[in-house]
């Protein structure tokens, strides 16, 4: 049955009312000015002060709350500050979390309000994952593989400013345009290709694209054994240098050559590893050591096969089983991958990561220091760096790392979540408003492009939740519990959504169901200002004491 016209209007409005965040305004205006009032009518009386002055203040905060109205529909606030809000965007895919229509939209969302930083100058590159053509969905690791090494090539390149791997690869399948993909990720040239692998050949295809102007810079097609797909990630590499006119240090050449391994097979179970890392679960994680374990059978000087392992251990300890035997193992394979390449940045961000997990702070940012020296555009090293100092409580300088991370990688939402909590913590409720808000915008821009992804879907709510929109973050919750009900990671986090709704209860059960699941890191539990409601509670101390 069709809408009736006034129906409609009203839906309208209420969607740009939405859209304007002036719902959001009008929430956290009314819990503000309440607190005013009953403050000042508790210490106005007691300074002698005339009896008029309590109902000025209550006037006061009534004519503020129709000025905030006006204010949050005429402007918006994002990370970088307020700017004036000029209507919706002439290309709308208005899809927010609860009311997705497709889990595969034709075109792109709209871009996300930008990040804080600085102007940089630096040309700038969006690796897109190539096309598998193999017509073997076996081999998309394989296809997935190649563009994130000639990403991690590119990353080597300070003059370069690289999307993340996060950020290209949410477009996988996706039919967009390379002016929407490059506005997306605000960059000024896309790498795209394709892979058909057949028996020992491999024919890659690959073409860098000017967004400015939507033409070729440079283009070419390799058909050569697989033995010769380390010279082909080289030249692609070389070629793009060439095509945007960098000028490379002998040194900078270098990086670019990918020399971790000379044995194709070797790198084949690498890759095969590296795509099991992505899913966050305790079964794909153990699927990613086996895989490297294999690289290390046919290469045992594969550094990053080592650091590999020692991510997949530190991982699985941080989200699925918290044992001295994970913890162990990260730290011996992160050894024999520094011992292997001490110049590897990837090396020094693992062996970083170990040292966290350990909860050796003091080795964990020495080590995350020497990864940013050896490549400032390591987004892992910023972001475990970050979340390393929040676990500490020092959270001021966890700022400045999620600050740095989110430079490096601008589209990706998980330093912005943090970013938000470590305001919160610092009580600067102001500039956590806005990473709060700012990452909401991320989280749902990456939920259309990737609906099926569980965690975004818990930060999401958790987020909702300290806006003030509690029933679309409860909808969110409740579907991640609904997908994932035994992962530790889903029920921590839906655990802290509760928690800042005040159910304790239900936070609490869920908590302890997260750590008879594996879940165990306490420094975490410790500091995560989520989970401030519950630190009272016996019960949140007992299960501290059950974590050791």
């Amino acid at each position: 049955m069709g809408e009736q016209p006034g129906q409609s209007s009203i839906g309208g409005l209420w969607a740009e009312l939405k859209r304007r965040r002036v719902v959001r305004v009008i929430v956290l205006y009314a819990i503000a000015g309440w607190f005013v009032i009953e403050v000042a009518s508790t210490v106005l009386p007691n300074l002698n002060l005339p009896d008029w002055t309590s109902t000025l203040v209550t006037v006061l905060v009534v004519l503020g709350f129709f000025i905030a109205i006006m204010l949050a529909w005429a402007f918006d606030i994002g990370p970088g500050g307020v700017h004036r809000d000029s209507g919706p965007p002439a290309e709308t895919n208005q899809h927010r979390l609860s009311e997705q229509s497709s889990p595969e939209p034709a075109t792109a969302p709209p871009a996300a309000r930008a990040a804080p930083a600085e102007i940089d100058h630096r040309k700038s590159i969006a690796v897109l994952p190539f096309v598998n053509m193999s017509g073997d969905v076996e081999n998309e690791y394989f296809s997935d593989g190649i563009s994130e090494e000639i990403l991690n090539l590119l990353v080597k390149l300070p003059e370069l400013r690289v999307a993340s791997r996060t950020s290209s690869f949410i477009f996988k399948g996706k039919e967009v345009s390379i002016p929407q993909v490059a506005k997306e990720l605000r960059v000024s040239s896309v790498l795209e290709g394709s892979i058909r692998r057949a028996g020992d050949r491999v024919r890659i295809t690959a073409q860098l694209i000017d967004a400015g102007s939507d033409s070729h810079l440079w283009s070419e097609t390799y058909d050569r054994e697989m033995k010769d797909v380390f010279a082909i990630q080289d030249d692609i590499a070389q070629s793009i240098t060439d095509a945007l006119q960098l000028t490379l240090s002998p040194k900078e050449r270098r990086a670019i050559q990918n020399v971790a391994t000379s044995d194709a097979r070797a790198y084949d179970f690498y890759l095969r590893g590296r795509s099991y890392m992505y899913t966050m679960t305790q079964r794909d994680y153990e699927h990613a050591i086996g895989m490297f374990n294999q690289a290390i059978a046919l290469d045992a000087k594969y550094a990053l096969a080592y650091a590999g392992i020692a991510d997949a251990y530190s991982h699985m300890f941080r989200y699925a089983d918290a044992s001295h035997e994970n913890a162990e193992n990260a730290r011996q394979a992160s050894e024999k991958a520094i011992a292997l390449d001490p110049d590897s940045a990837e090396a020094r961000a693992s062996r970083g990561l170990a040292m966290f997990i350990s909860e050796e702070y003091t080795e964990a940012e020495q080590e995350f220091g020497k990864a940013i020296e050896l490549n400032p555009n390591l987004f892992e090293a910023y972001y475990y760096s970050g979340l390393a100092f929040t676990s500490q409580g020092d959270f001021d300088r966890a700022v400045g790392m999620y600050k740095k991370a989110m430079e490096v990688s601008p589209t990706d939402y998980q330093p912005a979540v943090f970013l938000g909590q470590a305001y919160h913590s610092l009580g600067k409720r102001h500039e956590e408003m806005k990473a709060r808000l700012y990452s909401i915008d991320l989280i749902e821009r990456h939920l259309i492009m990737n609906p099926h992804d569980t965690r975004a879907l818990c930060m999401a709510a958790n987020q909702l939740s300290n806006v003030g929109e509690l029933d679309r973050g409860m909808a969110m919750a409740e579907e991640a519990l609904s997908r994932e009900e035994n992962e530790p990671l889903v029920l921590y986090n839906i655990a802290c959504f509760f928690a800042m709704s005040g159910d304790s209860e239900r936070a609490l059960e869920l908590l302890e169901r997260a750590v008879e699941s594996g879940w165990g890191d306490r420094a975490w539990l410790e500091t995560d200002s989520d989970l401030d409601s519950l630190r009272k509670d016996k019960r949140f101390q007992a299960l501290l004491d059950r974590i050791h």
